[in-house]
């Protein structure tokens, strides 16, 4: 016998419709809440954004020394966990070590993704950069082990290059984009991909780890 028919209990039943609801005015308030603290902290650390700015969820912004960060217009960015059901793991970050710059495009997406910079990190208009992704002009660490051993050595020693994504590019869930890689306009980076490949031409389609070029896409400008 089910125990709660013993105890005289009936399940507490609730409405798909009431629970849609709720679940509106959650993700609504978030995203009041969220951008009003996010333009507050950007204005704080003298950051630009365009109108339209959006955001769903805890966003960290770390900028310091000469470094920066520029947000273009209609840009959405989803760190709440039922913001994007794709599987966010963590907030959305923008960090600058030292000089670093990063430069959001206009009409671009992003979710649970982190963007560390040292030296350049440039998104173009219209991307759309999926869950978890991660953008890194730098290595973090030194190659040498010997410099490793010593964390001020180590910090001034590893090596850094611009990182260029390009207008209308797709970034796969949970792929890694690695210093000095520039990817073509149009081009599509498969989902868990770790992309080290310096040159991605525009209109491709790149998967692996190591990331490979492995079809050439047809679009408007590339018949």
């Amino acid at each position: 016998m089910d125990k709660n028919s013993s105890l005289g209990r009936r399940p507490i039943e609730i409405p798909v419709a009431t629970m849609f609801l709720v679940d509106r005015l959650r993700g609504s308030t978030s995203r009041v809440l969220s951008t009003l603290w996010l333009k507050l902290i950007l204005r704080w650390l003298g950051c630009a954004y365009g109108c339209g700015l959006v955001a769903d969820g805890r966003v960290i912004v770390h900028v310091r020394h000469r470094g920066s960060l520029t947000i273009g217009r209609n840009v959405l960015i989803n760190s709440r966990f039922r913001s994007n059901l794709v599987g966010v793991t963590g907030s959305t970050i923008f960090h600058c070590i030292r000089d670093g710059r990063i430069r959001i495009g206009d009409n671009t997406g992003c979710s649970s993704a982190v963007f560390s910079s040292r030296n350049s990190i440039v998104v173009g208009n219209d991307v759309k950069i999926g869950g978890n992704v991660r953008i890194y002009d730098h290595d973090f660490h030194s190659l040498d082990y010997s410099v490793r051993r010593d964390p001020q050595q180590d910090f001034d020693h590893e090596k850094s290059a611009p990182v260029t994504i390009g207008n209308d590019v797709f970034i796969g869930a949970n792929s890694i984009i690695l210093k000095g890689v520039s990817v073509g306009d149009r081009s599509i980076i498969g989902a868990g991909s770790v992309v080290s490949l310096k040159v991605i031409p525009p209109d491709s389609l790149v998967a692996g780890n190591p990331a490979r070029v492995v079809k050439k896409l047809e679009s408007a400008a590339n018949p």
